[in-house]
């Protein structure tokens, strides 16, 4: 089941990353479509393998929890990023603003340090949660 779970969060990880990364311009609020990909590829299979299985199988496991989960955690991460986030290059005007250079040259603000920080203690969750779904999970004897 090991690798039907990760074939099935991978596809569906990469399917929804690209819609929302590329198609839409929404990467959320790292700006970088391989962290969004990793994001939702984790939450998907982690969802997907701790959520009751519902709705049609392939290969002995229901697809529609990592789905759900994928979207879901999509939907949020767009709905939660600033707009200003989103485009994809900047104008003109923003490349030129003197206090855009400041900010860039101070280095690392306190708040990306907050979000690097909680990105991956929420990695570790995320990973530690799928690890424990193969190692403790209760199956029938």
């Amino acid at each position: 089941m090991f690798i039907v779970h990760l074939m099935y969060a991978l596809f569906i990880g990469l399917a929804i990353a690209w819609f929302f990364g590329l198609v839409l311009g929404t990467r959320g609020p790292w700006n970088n479509f391989f962290w969004f990909f990793m994001v939702i590829f984790l939450f998907s299979w982690g969802g997907g393998v701790w959520v009751t299985p519902v709705g049609p199988t392939g290969w002995g496991v229901s697809w529609l929890p990592f789905l759900f989960m994928g979207l879901f955690i999509t939907l949020l991460l767009s709905a939660v990023t600033p707009p200003s986030a989103r485009r994809r290059k900047l104008s003109k005007n923003q490349t030129n603003d003197s206090s855009n250079l400041k900010d860039q040259a101070s280095g690392i603000s306190e708040g990306e340090l907050a979000l690097d920080i909680f990105f991956w203690v929420l990695m570790v969750f995320l990973a530690g949660a799928i690890f424990s779904h193969y190692v403790w999970y209760p199956r029938p004897i």
